[in-house]
C-alpha cells in the first residue's frame, strides 16, 4: 500500500469512528488517556493542521492530506517508524487550542516562529524561512510603506503578518482589514478593495499562480521568520526527537527538495539567526 493511501484510509477509519471530520485521535494508538504512546517505533504522535490549502496543507473530503506538512510527516513516519495521526482543525486558533487542550502534541501548519507563540509554546528547529512583504496591484504608486499612510491594508487572521501590522498601524495610520481566508484577501486587493495586503512570499506566489492575480511586492520587507513546529512546554522528549528528524532532513536535502516542489525554491537558505529560532 502507498503512503498516500494509508494516510487516506486512517483519515476514513478514523472519521468512521468518530462520526464525524478528520479528528485522528479517536482510533490512535495512543493511551486510555488520550496521550501518545512512547515506546520506540509504536509510538502515536497527534498533530493538528488547518488542512484548508496548498502548498501548506490540504485535507481533501476524501481524507487525502497533500502539501508540505503532508510531505514531511511522511518522512517523519517513514524515518522514526510512529504513527501520525492527523486532525484537520480548519483555522489556526483551533489547531492551537486543540494543542494546549492536549488533544494533540504538535500544531503543524507551517506556522511562523514569533515571540507571541514562544510565550506559550515549545518550537522545533526552523525547518525553513519565509519573509512578510506588503502587496499592491502592479499599476499601483505606493513604492514605500511610507507611501501607504492612511491606507487601507488586509491581513489574515492567525498569520504572522497580522501582528506586524497591528503594531505598525498606529505608526502608519493604517486601518486594518482581517479576512479568516487569505483567497478572500487577496482577491480585494487584485480588485482595489483594500490599498494593499501583508503576507508570506509564499502564499502570495501560491495566489499568483491559483488565482491568476498579478501583485507587485514593496521592497521594504515587514519582516522574516523561520518556520518549524509547536509543542507544548512540557514535551521537550518529543521536541528533541523531531529535531534529530529535521536535522537529517537538512542534511540530506530532503526539505531542500520538498521547499522546491511545494514553494518553487529553496527556502532553508533563508533561515536565519537573525529571526526567531527556538531559542528565541
Amino acid at each position: 500500500m502507498q503512503r498516500r493511501d494509508f494516510l487516506k484510509l486512517s483519515a476514513i477509519a478514523t472519521a468512521s469512528c468518530l462520526g464525524t471530520g478528520f479528528i485522528m485521535t479517536g482510533c490512535s494508538n495512543g493511551s486510555s488517556d488520550g496521550s501518545s504512546s512512547n515506546d520506540g517505533s509504536s509510538r502515536t504522535v497527534r498533530i493538528a493542521t488547518m488542512g484548508n490549502g496548498e502548498p501548506y496543507s490540504l485535507v481533501d473530503d476524501s481524507g487525502n492530506w497533500t502539501g508540505m506538512e503532508a510531505d514531511m510527516w511522511a518522512e517523519v513516519e517513514k524515518r522514526m517508524g510512529w504513527t501520525i495521526d492527523m486532525e484537520a482543525a480548519g483555522d489556526a486558533s483551533s489547531v492551537f487550542g486543540d494543542l494546549a487542550s492536549g488533544r494533540v502534541d504538535v500544531a503543524a501548519n507551517c506556522y511562523a516562529i514569533t515571540e507571541k507563540r514562544l510565550e506559550t509554546y515549545i518550537a522545533c528547529d526552523p525547518i525553513y524561512a519565509d519573509a512578510q512583504v506588503v502587496i499592491v496591484q502592479p499599476d499601483s504608486p505606493y513604492q514605500t510603506l511610507e507611501d501607504l499612510r492612511g491606507a487601507t491594508i488586509g491581513v489574515t487572521s492567525g498569520q504572522a503578518a497580522q501582528s506586524t501590522i497591528e503594531s505598525l498601524a498606529p505608526q502608519y495610520d493604517w486601518e486594518v482589514v482581517t479576512y479568516e481566508d487569505s483567497t478572500a484577501g487577496f482577491q480585494d486587493c487584485a480588485l482595489g478593495r483594500v490599498d494593499c495586503y501583508a503576507n508570506t512570499v509564499t502564499n502570495i506566489e501560491k495566489a499568483e499562480r491559483a488565482q491568476g492575480l498579478e501583485f507587485r511586492m514593496l521592497d521594504e520587507k515587514l519582516f522574516g521568520n523561520n518556520v518549524s513546529w509547536f509543542l507544548m512546554p512540557a514535551e521537550t522528549e518529543l521536541r528533541d526527537e523531531l529535531n534529530k528528524v529535521i536535522a537529517a532532513m537538512h542534511e540530506d536535502g530532503t526539505l531542500s527538495s520538498l521547499c522546491e516542489k511545494w514553494f518553487y525554491e529553496d527556502l532553508t537558505k533563508l533561515i536565519s539567526t537573525d529571526w526567531l529560532t527556538a531559542d528565541k
